[in-house]
Parts: structure tokens; C-alpha cells; sequence
């Protein structure tokens, strides 16, 4: 195979030094694809010795992250010693641990999957995988609760490369990742484009998060994850702290954004970028509906760069709950008909809340058969419950009730 394509699909795989691609298997019967890896010999200093142990080898496989429609597999030939060091310490994400039949990327997948609250049939689906395999990782995690890296961003994800190249500011007290980081950073900046390096620097920043857990947890928020979040207490009332959300398009808070009167101290240089623009779009425009445009837009940078952004959706989420508190929700009473006509009539309130169509749909068909009020009560508590995320939903019910 072209050592260029080779090279292109190591990277794809996250290989670094001394690992390399062997050679590649296409079963298009099964529609499998095997990448056979091997450790490359280690030269000692005086570069005609080599530092690689001799004894009885084993060969591995375990399954990886699909290629699109194509089951993924890697296979690798490792000395008894490197096997034994797998058994005590975190294998590269590229392979597997000993005792599984994943790479420690899929496991963290399905890790990562769980804790978004999707189910292991809804996991097994969209990651390609049998039901059963998924189950299994699952079923060990719950016997391993240490494992709580595995909701840490995947070594694949470009976070790291935004920590390692400072475009993303990562503060830290910790004085040994201070120290970490002052090394990294300053090796991918010596070997700039090199690949491999960053790749390596990479798994070496990441496992130093999954080994020191407990001491890093504002770090952790910080990268989009919570050392102690999990699937099986996400539905706790705890779990709600690390929920980041956006403010609706007519909450006050983007006015204040976009007039300088709310700062958010960002870092993020896309942002202040698209700040900038936007504002002075909205300076020049007094049209309400100019506004609302400019707003949805900046929504939509939030959205699409959420990611980049945790401090900054952290700051606006803080000040959602702040406005909670100080402003009760204010709905028509269950007793108003505005909630009837809600019920019998679906394009009163166009939402795209996917969440919210779903339970109209079953409530109005519920009345339109039983006439039950229950149904209107559930349509009301609903609102309540999630006045947070629906405040322009609530805004036009409000509108709506008063011009009755």
C-alpha cells in the first residue's frame, strides 16, 4: 500500500511512535476492514542496536469504531511483557485492554453515549455493534466505577489540540499539570505540523486527567466533562449543575450581550470575532425583526461551537438560573381556555421543541376522545416544569391568553 495512504489512515486511527500500519485486510464478503499494526524497534543511542525485548509473541484483535458501513478492526502483535503492562496501566486508545474484545476509543464511545442518557439498544444501533457487546462494556463500567474518564472527550477530539496549541486557555491550580502542560505544549510547538508528536502528547495530557480524576474536576467542566457524571444518576437532581443551556431568542440576556453591557470574559478568539460583528449589525438596525435575526444568528454560534465554549455557556446557564430565581414563571391559570385551544389546535403554537410536539400530539388526542381536563393540567404543568427552555413558547401563550 502507498506509505502516503498508510500514513493518512494511521492518523485516522490516532497511531503514534513507535506504532505503524503492517499492513490493511478488506474482507468485502463480511465487509471488515483489519488494520494490522506492529511496534516498531526501538534503537538505542548509538542507533545500530536493537532495544526491542525478544521472547514468545501473542497476537490480539480488537474491534474499533466503524469506518462507515464497515466493521473495524485492530490487530496487533505484542511480546508477553507488553501484555502484562496492559494488564497495569491504560492502553493507547487505538488498542484494547487485555481482557476485552474492544479498543479502549469504542469503549469509550459507548461510555461517553451512556452518559448522555442513551440507551445500550440505542448505542448498539448507532454505533453498528452488536447489542450484547455494548451491554457487556456497560455491565463492566458499573463494576469499575474508577473509570470515570471514559467521559472525558475522546483522544480523537480537537479540544486537545485547541489546549496543546493555546487556543483553547485551560487554568489550572494543579502544579504537576502546570508542569505537564508547560512540556507539551512547548514539544508540539518545536515539532509543529508533526503529527505523531501531537497524537502522543495528546494520550499523555489525557491519561494524566484520568489519573488524577478527583484533583481535576473544575478542569474537567472546563473540557465539557464531569468526573462524576454517569448515566445511572443522571436523571438526579445533581445531574441538572453541569446542564448547560442557551437563553431563548427574546431573553433579555442577548440585548445585554450584544449591547456590552453583559461581558462574558471570553477567551475564545471566534467569538469575540462573531461578537464584534454582530454587534455592530445590531447597533446600525432598529428593527425588531433585524434584531431577532442577528440574535438567532449568534444562537446559532453558540450552537455550533458549543464545544469550544463550556466556560462561556457555563456564564450565560448561571445567569438563566439567577433570572429563575429572582422571576417566578408567569402562566395563565389552568382554568384559562387558552390552554384548550392549545390542545384542540396545533398550529397556534408552531414550537420546534421535539419534546413538547410529542406530548400534544398524545394529549390532544386524549381530549379529542375522553374531553378529560387531566390533559389540560399535564399541558400546563409541562410549561412549568420546563419554563427554562420553552421562555418563547411561554412569551406567545402569555400574548395569546391576554388579547382573548
Amino acid at each position: 500500500m502507498d506509505s502516503l495512504k498508510t500514513q493518512d489512515l494511521a492518523q485516522l486511527l490516532g497511531l503514534y511512535s513507535p506504532w505503524i500500519i503492517k499492513d490493511i485486510e478488506l474482507v468485502r464478503d463480511s465487509d471488515s476492514l483489519t488494520f494490522i499494526i506492529e511496534k516498531q524497534p526501538e534503537k538505542n543511542r548509538f542507533g545500530f542496536l536493537s532495544g526491542s525485548k525478544k521472547g514468545p509473541k501473542v497476537i490480539r484483535r480488537w474491534q474499533h469504531v466503524r469506518f462507515g458501513h464497515v466493521n473495524t478492526y485492530v490487530e496487533a502483535t505484542l511480546t508477553q511483557a507488553e501484555v502484562a503492562e496492559m494488564l497495569v496501566s491504560r492502553p493507547p486508545s487505538f488498542l484494547g485492554e487485555e481482557h476485552k474484545t474492544i479498543t479502549r476509543e469504542l469503549a469509550d464511545t459507548i461510555h461517553i453515549a451512556f452518559s448522555r442518557n442513551l440507551t445500550a439498544e440505542m448505542i448498539s444501533g448507532l454505533l453498528g455493534m452488536s447489542l450484547a457487546l455494548v451491554e457487556g462494556e456497560l455491565r463492566d463500567n458499573g463494576e469499575h466505577p474508577q473509570t470515570s474518564g471514559s467521559l472525558l472527550p475522546l483522544e480523537s477530539n480537537p479540544i486537545w489540540r485547541q489546549v496543546l496549541t493555546d487556543q483553547l486557555k485551560l487554568t489550572t491550580q494543579l502544579l504537576p499539570l502546570k508542569l505537564l502542560l508547560s512540556r507539551l505544549k512547548l514539544e508540539v510547538q518545536k515539532n509543529a505540523g508533526d503529527v505523531q508528536v501531537m497524537q502522543k502528547s495528546i494520550a499523555e495530557l489525557r491519561n494524566f486527567f484520568i489519573r488524577h480524576a478527583p484533583q481535576l474536576q473544575e478542569e474537567y467542566h472546563a473540557l465539557g466533562a464531569s468526573e462524576s457524571q454517569s448515566g445511572a444518576n443522571s436523571n438526579q437532581p445533581g445531574a441538572m449543575k453541569n446542564k448547560l443551556i442557551l437563553p431563548g431568542t427574546k431573553n433579555p440576556l442577548w440585548h445585554q450581550l450584544l449591547t456590552g453591557e453583559l461581558d462574558l470574559k471570553s477567551q475564545n478568539m471566534a467569538l469575540q470575532l462573531s461578537l464584534s460583528r454582530h454587534r455592530r449589525s445590531y447597533f446600525v438596525t432598529l428593527d425588531d425583526a433585524e434584531r431577532l435575526d442577528i440574535i438567532r444568528n449568534l444562537q446559532l454560534f453558540f450552537k455550533h461551537n458549543a464545544r469550544n465554549l463550556i466556560p462561556e455557556l457555563r456564564k450565560l446557564t448561571d445567569l438563566l438560573m439567577h433570572q429563575k430565581a429572582q422571576r417566578p414563571v408567569q402562566l395563565p391559570p389552568v382554568s384559562n381556555s387558552i390552554w384548550k385551544d392549545l390542545l384542540l389546535d396545533e398550529a397556534l403554537l408552531n414550537s420546534e421543541k421535539i419534546n413538547y410536539r410529542l406530548l400534544l400530539s398524545r394529549l390532544k388526542a386524549n381530549y379529542q376522545r375522553d374531553q378529560d381536563p387531566h390533559n389540560i393540567e399535564q399541558l400546563h404543568n409541562f410549561f412549568t416544569h420546563n419554563a427554562q427552555s420553552m421562555t418563547d413558547e411561554i412569551s406567545l401563550i402569555n400574548r395569546l391568553a391576554a388579547n382573548q
